[in-house]
């Protein structure tokens, strides 16, 4: 299973709020402070069509842009971190 990645900014309340989601249902992911680690600018960029928007969060292939916690859930459940949904 490709992990799960979820850029954003220790200030942004909307990344705080998915990385408690996640951590709640212990889903196992990878933090990615883009203050910290501009070197992945770009790579956001891509994935997200030139925007460098934020929180971004990448699910098994799959890239949410500014997910709400619904999608972040379905993209969850569709990519088999979720057995069921909630």
């Amino acid at each position: 299973m490709e992990p799960v990645v979820l850029y954003g900014t220790s200030w942004c309340a909307q990344t705080q709020l998915l990385r408690r989601y996640l951590e709640r249902l212990g889903v196992p992911y990878r933090y990615v402070d883009l203050e910290l680690h501009p070197e992945v600018h770009p790579t956001l960029r891509f994935l997200t069509g030139g925007r460098l928007s934020h929180p971004v969060v990448y699910v098994g292939g799959e890239v949410l842009v500014e997910p709400t916690l619904s999608e972040l859930e379905r993209a969850l459940w569709r990519r088999g971190y979720l057995w069921r949904p909630w």
